[in-house]
């Protein structure tokens, strides 16, 4: 993605139109995300007002498992660089 990810930008995106079909698909799901500002805008937090999300607390890698995950890529990928929404 190139440029700067805003709040509107995250929702158009990203969230409409991956995210939330994949949502919709998984009766009971919760979404989790971290303290990005385009995360926490509050245009993309009324957009996520129809699913349930787990709340995070700012700088709290350790509280996700999946970071875990990316940390092993990173080592095992060095040349490659991650982003995570």
């Amino acid at each position: 993605m190139r440029g700067t990810l805003t709040g509107q930008r995250y929702i158009d995106d990203i969230l409409r139109p991956h995210v939330g079909p994949f949502l919709n698909g998984l009766p009971g799901a919760i979404f989790q995300q971290d303290n990005a500002r385009p995360h926490t805008a509050r245009v993309a937090q009324d957009f996520l007002r129809h699913y349930q999300t787990l709340p995070r607390p700012a700088h709290s890698p350790d509280l996700s498992p999946v970071e875990q995950v990316w940390d092993q890529l990173k080592r095992q990928m060095p040349s490659f660089t991650l982003y995570m929404i």
